[in-house]
């Protein structure tokens, strides 16, 4: 039997696309099929099948309603099989969001047996995943359906999402693969997965990196909203540990907004600035502490503009890679212990804190301290990923007074200076800038702030891991 054409609307609205579209159903059955005890039909075909999902209105009734009617009984037929090629997925949006495209899956494949009312089927189904774009293969399990509530219609199975490119997502790089398996209702599924990205970067790095995590989440599965329980991301000597949502709060907006909170207590320095910066080596090395809030709103814009960073971080044992920046922090700690010629000083680790505000790829510190042994600088300001640019404002305290921070002539012509220098506890405290670029940061005083300078905490100890 050939029906061709099938159109079934929802609530028989027609200001909407139809709920599902078939071009041309094929059944193939014997007359036992209708006649006999079991109703059992061998196989439907369906070509040319599409589904366009009504959106959802907050506080509105689900769009596949329930219903009181005991369909296992009323409908007790058995179908072998149910295929389906080519078929498409439309995720339909408001008609106030209409100039905004609607989300389109389309489904290569789709196969299911012994579907009954009844009973759970199996299926198998091949799909592509529009953002990143990658070919989605799963199979499992689906029913019994559940009459009265639809989306708690029971569902398990595995899954495997490969050769996702993560360049359809700008400011992305990289290609994704991901397994897993998931379990639960329709608009409560449990899932449990890994991914992989041997090549993953930021499209302010050059530094393509092998990042896997491994997941756990919770899904709705009849709109797509996801909340991540738990996240966690290694790449290089890092690992991080995140929960957060995944959801679509403006449906006139492509996308959908992704909310974290991230935490690490076991990062480097180094594996930070390569994941973030384009430089051959990272500026600096050490030990890294963070938190931080990631808020990444729906759009079509670049990802690393439109991400927003809150939090803060702790650095230690940090050492800097470029003999220059390195020999004028050495220098900066021979003048603050008031030893400035003792180049037995050398090699100093520096501590860095403080707190962070990132948007629109330009990160803003306030709180920033360094601290070196016998000196420590106190800084707000900011610096540019795209340009590189620095512009830090605050004060320098040493322990040593000025005037023994040099020798010889200059020691004597600083001496009278000491007493309008003079910090809390009996050293120095001068205003500061840092300027230029991460690659060549200039470094001067700031006498024109001298007036309200920023003082360093008085007695605070440096940061340690």
């Amino acid at each position: 039997m050939t029906i061709e054409d099938v159109v079934m609307r929802h609530e028989g609205r027609t200001d909407i696309p139809p709920l599902i579209e078939i071009r041309k159903m094929t059944v193939d059955a014997g007359p036992e099929a209708f006649w006999g005890p079991r109703h059992e039909i061998s196989r439907v075909r369906l070509e040319g099948l599409q589904i366009h999902t009504p959106p959802r209105i907050p506080g509105a009734p689900h769009v596949i309603h329930g219903t009181n009617t005991d369909l296992a009984s009323k409908y007790r037929f058995v179908i072998d099989e149910i295929d389906a090629d080519n078929a498409l997925i439309v995720l339909l949006r408001k008609p106030a969001d209409a100039a905004t495209a609607p989300n389109e899956f389309r489904v290569h494949q789709v196969v299911l047996n012994g579907f009954g009312f009844n009973r759970a089927a199996t299926f198998h189904a091949l799909l592509t995943n529009p953002k990143p774009r990658g070919e989605i293969d799963c199979d499992g399990q689906f029913g019994p359906w559940n009459a009265e509530d639809p989306s708690r219609t029971p569902v398990s199975g595995n899954y495997t999402f490969r050769d996702a490119d993560l360049g359809t997502l700008k400011g992305l790089k990289g290609i994704l693969s991901s397994t897993g398996k998931y379990r639960g209702p329709l608009d409560d599924l449990n899932v449990e997965g890994v991914t992989d990205t041997p090549d993953f970067a930021l499209r302010t790095s050059d530094h393509p990196m092998a990042l896997h995590t491994d997941f756990t989440a919770i899904v709705d599965g009849t709109n797509g909203n996801t909340v991540l329980t738990n996240v966690t991301a290694r790449f290089l000597h890092t690992i991080v540990e995140t929960q957060g949502v995944v959801v679509d709060i403006y449906p006139q907006v492509k996308g959908r907004t992704i909310i974290l909170d991230a935490t690490s207590n076991r990062a480097r320095v180094e594996d930070l600035l390569a994941l973030a910066l384009t430089s051959d080596r990272p500026f600096m090395t050490g030990s890294a502490r963070l938190k931080t809030r990631i808020l990444i709103p729906e759009g079509d814009d670049d990802l690393v503009d439109r991400l927003q960073l809150d939090g803060q971080f702790r650095l230690g044992d940090v050492r800097f890679t470029s003999s220059t920046t390195q020999g004028k922090v050495d220098t900066l700690s021979r003048r603050g212990q008031g030893k400035p010629k003792d180049m037995d000083i050398s090699d100093a680790a520096s501590d860095f804190q403080g707190q962070f505000k990132m948007s629109q790829a330009e990160v803003t510190f306030s709180s920033l301290e360094f601290r070196v042994q016998g000196a420590a600088i106190s800084l707000d300001g900011g610096y540019n990923l795209d340009s590189g640019q620095l512009n830090f404002h605050g004060e320098l305290q040493m322990e040593a007074k000025l005037s023994h921070t040099m020798t010889g002539w200059k020691s004597a012509v600083l001496k009278p200076f000491d007493h309008f220098f003079q910090g809390h506890d009996g050293g120095s405290r001068i205003p500061i800038k840092i300027t230029g670029t991460r690659e060549k940061p200039l470094f001067a005083t700031d006498f024109h702030d001298k007036e309200n300078p920023k003082r360093a905490p008085s007695g605070s100890s440096s940061p340690r891991n």
